[in-house]
Formats: C-alpha cells, structure tokens, sequence
C-alpha cells in the first residue's frame, strides 16, 4: 500500500462547529494478535474505507480512541474512492469530516487486510 507522510494529526472535540459535518464513526476491531504494547509502524492490519457523498466534496480523516478524536491536516476526494488505515491492537472508530457545511459525507466499511495485500498495492494509507 501507498504511504501517506506529509500529515499531522491533531485533536479535535465533539462541540467545534466542524465536527458537526462528520459522518457516522465506523468502528474498527484491532489486531488482537498484536501485543498491547506495539509500534505503529508494526502494524499489519488495514481497515479500508470507502466515503460516500458528492464526489467533488473534499474532506479530512479522523480517528477515536479512548474519548480522543483526533483529525488528520492531509485531505481528500470523496472521488478518489477507498483509503486504508492500520489497525494497532486495540480497537478504533474512524470518520471523515467535510470541508463544506452543506455537504453530508458518509464512510463504510469495506473490508480488512493485511498491508502487503496486491489487491489494495496503490491503496493510499493513512
């Protein structure tokens, strides 16, 4: 899978006004062959994404965690279609947040694979 380098990912909370144009959190199962102790970069599994709305709507990534959200600066095309995340050991809730306020975005659940499946080889990763 592709690499995504150029981010940041920095907190956000439930009651900014962007947080309003979120779609529904998506919950992925963490790697329970993982040890609860483990760098990212270790990580094999990867949930994929699909986002659903206008495809000309550009929109941000987000995660949950442990009543954390946090968003990430790197953005994208509802058009550009699915996008992969690692899983750690743990479970997380993923979402997408427009850049648009008249915009309504959704996320669904693909599947999960491993991060050297061919099938997602020019899947961007973030």
């Amino acid at each position: 899978m592709k690499k995504k380098v150029f981010q940041i990912w920095y907190q956000v909370f439930l009651h900014e006004s962007l947080m309003r144009f979120r779609s529904a959190l998506i919950i992925g199962e963490g790697d329970k062959t993982m040890p609860k102790k483990s760098c990212r970069k270790d990580w094999r599994k990867i949930i994929i994404l699909m986002p659903t709305g206008d495809p000309k709507t550009r929109f941000s990534i987000g995660f949950y965690k442990d009543d954390i959200y946090k968003l990430s600066t790197a953005t994208r095309k509802v058009r550009n279609g699915p996008f992969g995340m690692r899983m750690g050991p743990e479970n997380c809730g993923f979402f997408i947040v427009s850049n648009k306020k008249d915009r309504r975005l959704g996320l669904k659940f693909v599947e999960y694979a491993d991060i050297d499946d061919k099938t997602y080889s020019k899947l961007p990763l973030y």
